[in-house]
C-alpha cells in the first residue's frame, strides 16, 4: 500500500462521520492501494486520489465533471455535498404497490 497522508486524513475524516453510513453511503481505500473510494450501497459513486499536494474528486459519472480541492476539509465537504446531493434525487425505481 502506497498511502500519502492527504488519503489517510480523508479516509479517517469521512469514515468518522456517522451519516455517510446512515445514508447508505461507504468509504473504503482505493482499490490500486492508494485514495479514497465512494460507495452508494455496492456500486461505485467515485473516488478521490492525491495529485501533487491536491486532491482530485473523480466521479462514477464521466459525463459530470470532476474537482480539484486544495485541502482534506475542501474534499470532505465536497463529498457530503455530493452525498446530499444524491439524497435529494428522485429514486429511478418505481415504487412498489402496496399489497391489497
Amino acid at each position: 500500500m502506497k498511502w500519502s497522508t492527504l488519503d489517510r486524513e480523508l479516509l479517517q475524516q469521512l469514515a468518522d462521520i456517522p451519516e455517510v453510513t446512515l445514508s447508505g453511503f461507504s468509504i473504503r481505500e482505493g482499490l490500486n492501494g492508494t485514495g479514497v473510494t465512494v460507495l452508494k450501497g455496492h456500486d461505485y459513486f467515485g473516488s478521490w486520489r492525491q495529485v501533487a499536494t491536491q486532491l482530485v474528486w473523480e466521479p462514477a459519472d464521466l459525463t459530470v465533471p470532476g474537482n480539484l480541492v486544495e485541502s482534506v476539509d475542501e474534499a470532505v465537504r465536497y463529498t457530503l455535498l455530493l452525498i446530499l446531493r444524491n439524497l435529494e434525487m428522485p429514486s429511478r425505481k418505481p415504487p412498489r404497490a402496496l399489497a391489497g
